[in-house]
């Protein structure tokens, strides 16, 4: 027969057991693992340095939700401006 266990049990066991893997860095000390995220972050600029008038400048596609996020603040701003421009329009008729 199956011995039977409720979800408190479960969470208790799980937490118990996360606590006892002790965390590990992969770098040796504080001080290298800066040094590498310098040494990152110049790579990534000269990069975007190097990359300037071409068409993929930050080195990967856009995704399509980017794309439709875009186009709905572009519409939303030219609603902004339109509206704008005709309550200017009436203002001064």
């Amino acid at each position: 027969m199956a011995k039977f266990t409720d979800v408190h049990d479960l969470l208790t066991a799980y937490q118990k057991q996360a606590r006892k893997v002790p965390p590990k860095g992969v770098y040796a000390s504080k001080q290298r693992q800066q040094e590498v995220q310098a040494a990152h972050t110049r790579k990534v600029m000269r990069q975007r340095k190097r990359s300037v008038g071409k068409s993929n400048k930050l080195g990967f596609r856009r995704r399509a939700e980017t794309t439709a996020a875009l186009i709905c603040e572009m519409n939303f701003w030219a609603l902004v401006c339109r509206s704008n421009r005709k309550n200017s329009i009436q203002g001064e008729g």
